[in-house]
């Protein structure tokens, strides 16, 4: 133990703290932000460990010495040198195995150690063989792992700016948590295409990407979703002709197509809708319907046979909604996604025997703070918020979590986010970004984060076994599809083309 010591507390004010303490290292001795280190507990024996947040050097100060430094006279005393260090208390683990914090004072000049692998095992690693490993402890070379349940059950957060790792960090755990026994179902919406490398690491037979709108359901549109595409008002006569042509095909059962509804639009009597104007007046409404019918991206011109996100999901891992192809709007994005998630969370709700993952790539395009972030039009984000909403509230009590991927925190819904927060992996972040993942978190995780490098997060959470944050340098299996095309070699590539068109 006496191979560990590195310090002994120290009070500049005489006032000795339970909840923080300052210690002052031996010579030689090395500690750094975010390291743990302990105590011995005062009546158990136990130890008490505490997190680093601030190493600084202190030195006396003489009156003498400014005047020498004006004058380029430099007091090289290092035997007159200490460094401090500041930490916060995390708390000893009973017989139980239940965290506690220290409530006998301590000592002055009390020594305190730096926690090994076994201690910091002890205070992180979750129960249970079902965890995912997602990188090692800087300071010990420690394995750092994260709780499933708790990943599902309280959702998980993964944010950071870019080229920090966000995306190689969640596409990580998702090939690890879908090679677990049992594995973990995974939904993933994916904007750019990125988690496509998840197709060659799982193969085939465990992952399935597909385009987002083989899983549209026109018979799920709501009448109003045609007018917001057409931009009419409800009053308008040819809001009310389409209406009642739709009204027709509904009562009918039958499905809603271009062609099928053309016929019923043809069908209306202008009599019964109590249009008492010229014949010639209505025909002009009646071909307008026609031309925003033959014109529309929302029904499709034939019969479609729309895939069912639930039964993908009993058969693939992985199932992907690569929402990267084509150039519709995101208002129709944002209609079909809100489908796909109300009926993955319809499913879970009915069938106990049913559970998935909702990964959201880039999620302030799903779940947008208002007034920060806004595509699609208000009806359609409105629609799609409402559903990701019930689920980042209700979705983990019954099967389904939500793991959201952002660069930018603040621009995702604050519910959102908040209710993701008791699992967070975070990278370098903005500072308006810092300042909305305190709110959630507390300044002592913000003081943590400093500016991390690449692949290097903190990590906090119910998925730890103590919600204490720990740093963490990721251990990547699988990297983004973006990752294999470099701008070198786009660039490389145009420059070969080019030499071989002037040969």
């Amino acid at each position: 133990m006496d191979g560990n010591l590195l310090g002994h507390t120290f009070s500049p004010t005489g006032d000795y703290l339970l909840d923080e303490i300052t210690f002052i290292l031996l010579r030689g001795r090395e500690v750094a932000k975010g390291d743990l280190v302990y105590v011995i507990h005062p009546k158990t024996g136990a130890p008490v460990v505490y997190q680093v947040r601030r190493v600084y050097p202190h030195r006396r100060m003489r009156s003498y010495e400014e005047a020498l430094l004006r004058e380029g006279r430099v007091i090289r005393d290092f035997e007159d040198s200490t460094i401090h260090a500041e930490a916060y208390q995390w708390g000893w683990i009973d017989e139980e195995g239940k965290l506690r914090p220290l409530r006998h004072p301590l000592p002055p000049n009390t020594p305190v150690f730096k926690a090994d692998r076994g201690i910091i095992a002890r205070f992180t690693r979750p129960e249970g063989d079902w965890k995912v490993l997602l990188g090692l402890d800087p300071s010990t070379e420690l394995e750092v792992e994260l709780g499933v349940y708790p990943l599902i059950r309280q959702g998980c957060l993964i944010c950071g700016a870019v080229g920090t790792g966000k995306t190689t960090t969640a596409i990580t755990m998702i090939c690890r948590a879908a090679s677990l026994n049992p594995p973990v179902r995974f939904f993933i919406v994916d904007k750019d295409g990125e988690y496509a490398s998840l197709l060659d690491r799982l193969g085939p037979e465990n992952a399935l990407r597909v385009p987002w709108s083989r899983f549209f359901q026109p018979s799920e549109v709501n009448w109003e979703d045609y007018l917001t595409e057409f931009g009419w008002q409800k009053t308008w006569w040819n809001a009310k002709i389409l209406m009642k042509a739709l009204r027709r095909l509904y009562a009918g059962g039958r499905l809603v197509t271009k062609e099928a509804l053309r016929r019923a639009v043809m069908a209306v009597d202008p009599e019964r809708l109590g249009f008492n104007k010229k014949i010639d007046e209505f025909e002009n409404y009646r071909q307008q319907v026609l031309n925003a019918v033959n014109a529309s991206r929302l029904i499709p011109d034939g019969d479609l046979d729309p895939l069912d996100p639930v039964r993908l999901l009993m058969g693939w891992r992985v199932v992907i909604m690569d929402l990267s192809e084509g150039l519709d709007t995101w208002e129709q994005k944002q209609l079909v996604i809100a489908q796909v998630l109300r009926r993955l969370f319809r499913e879970a709700l009915e069938n106990r025997r049913f559970g998935c993952v909702v990964i959201l790539e880039e999620a302030m395009y799903y779940a947008p703070q208002r007034g920060l972030f806004e595509v699609g039009s208000k009806e359609s984000r409105g629609r799609l918020l409402g559903v990701v909403k019930e689920i980042a509230t209700n979705g983990g009590r019954n099967g389904v979590g939500l793991w959201i991927v952002t660069q930018r925190l603040a621009t995702v819904e604050k519910t959102v986010v908040t209710q993701c927060a008791n699992n967070i992996i975070c990278h370098s972040l903005e500072d308006l970004d810092k300042q909305r993942l305190g709110e959630i978190v507390g300044d002592d995780f913000i003081q943590l984060l400093g500016d991390l490098p690449p692949g290097e997060a903190i990590v906090k959470g119910t998925a730890l076994r103590c919600r204490f944050p720990i740093w963490v340098r990721v251990l990547p299996e699988v990297y983004p599809a973006s990752a294999e095309t470099t701008p070198m070699n786009r660039f490389l590539s145009m420059e070969l083309a080019s030499l071989e068109a002037h040969t």
